[in-house]
């Protein structure tokens, strides 16, 4: 079968969550389809392209000064328009893709002239997000149009989440029975506890054998993970290190420049780290901390982490969609505070606890997840709307 990815930024290297999710998906459904994706330098490291595959062509769109409107440039872009329609008429693929809610247009566009079937995947419910980022009455309108549209035009709707299948149902009239869940999943092959690893970092941050390290990932240029490191700087940092002085903590991720007032003694950022190094922090961490309270999306980074093997502390937005694990698999807080700072502290000082808690929180993220289960659900969407595909693992309730 012929696919058509449509995103709104670039996958090389894969930077945020989305961009890690449609890497992996172009990755591993190449093994069985043929790829075309149209991406973007917005939000680019400019790193090279890596998934090279008879199956598979990547694309650039051109820069222009429309990037200035950043992901709202997807919405009226005609350089973008134009590729996206050059490239359907090349590869002509059976169906067309969005990865995010901002090329949806575009794809519309193919679909009203090509009648190709289009799947919109939403990494968030977009107006709650700008909602609570406290967006421009406008802007918000914009946003709230686009999505209503798209809910409403798509042949399938994809959800990361329960939670927001429900949010664009009810919102959006979504149809219950076009719109459908699938948790996206961490790279099983990849992110795997490294003992050697663990040791090198550690080694050089300098750190003894029973001090502690604390992570944080995320791409820093995107507000709720901003919001998030201001709350460990501010908030947590001085609540542990009243009680373990001698913790570390790690920021992991692009965008540093924009918190430089959140420098403290112990707390450093390692700026952008590759796919093999993220896996070595992994491994050398001892508690990876997710206070996350608005905008927490496609919620990959918490499966890679347990995926290591990692003690994980969040908070129940972060982990919102992630109900397969249980509460002695991933410690859920009620937002950033007290609770949060005492759970960690908890996982400190008892390695034993903590040691249990990743190794439970890794069985289930290894029985739960995996790239053949998430591209056999896409299969399966495929597979409704008429598609010449084998459907793939069963799912049920709209859920996999």
């Amino acid at each position: 079968m012929r696919i058509l990815l449509l995103t709104s930024f670039d996958l090389f290297p894969p930077v945020h969550g989305g961009s890690s999710v449609a890497y992996n998906f172009i990755k591993h459904a190449a093994a069985r389809h043929d790829v075309c994706a149209l991406i973007s330098h917005l939000y680019s490291l400019h790193g090279e392209i890596d998934l090279l595959s008879p199956r598979i062509r990547i694309e650039y769109c051109r820069p222009s000064l429309f990037d200035r409107l950043r992901v709202f440039s997807f919405l009226l872009n005609p350089h973008y328009w134009r590729a996206a329609d050059r490239l359907f008429r090349e590869q002509r693929p059976e169906v067309v893709q969005c990865e995010s809610l901002w090329p949806f247009l575009a794809a519309w566009r193919l679909k009203q002239k090509y009648r190709v079937p289009v799947v919109c995947v939403e990494y968030n419910v977009e107006t709650v997000k700008f909602a609570a980022l406290e967006r421009a009455g406008p802007v918000l309108g914009v946003v709230q149009a686009v999505e209503r549209f798209a809910c409403r035009h798509a042949d399938r709707v994809v959800t990361v989440s329960e939670s927001d299948r429900e949010q664009l149902i009810q919102r959006f009239g979504a149809s219950a029975q076009r719109t459908r869940t699938i948790q996206p999943s961490p790279d099983l092959s990849q992110f795997v506890f490294d003992p050697s690893a663990r040791q090198a970092v550690r080694q050089r941050l300098g750190l003894a054998e029973q001090q502690p390290l604390l992570t944080f990932v995320g791409n820093l240029r995107y507000e709720p993970n901003q919001q998030a490191v201001r709350a460990i700087a501010e908030v947590l940092y001085p609540a542990i290190v009243e009680e373990a002085p001698h913790a570390r903590f790690v920021i992991i991720g692009q965008g540093a420049e924009l918190l430089s007032g959140c420098e403290r003694p112990g707390l450093s950022f390692s700026g952008y780290l590759s796919r093999s190094d993220l896996v070595a922090f992994l491994s050398a961490t001892d508690v990876f901390l997710v206070p996350v309270t608005t905008g927490s999306g496609i919620r990959v980074k918490i499966p890679e982490a347990t995926a290591c093997g990692r003690a994980v502390v969040a908070t129940r937005e972060a982990a919102s969609g992630l109900d397969m694990f249980t509460e002695d698999e991933i410690v859920r807080v009620d937002g950033v505070g007290p609770q949060f700072a005492a759970a960690v502290l908890r996982l400190i000082r008892d390695p034993g606890l903590r040691a249990e808690t990743g190794a439970r929180a890794r069985q289930r993220t290894v029985q739960s997840f995996g790239w053949e289960r998430t591209l056999s659900a896409y299969e399966e969407l495929y597979a409704e709307i008429g598609l010449p595909v084998q459907a793939g693992l069963g799912v049920a309730n709209g859920t996999v």
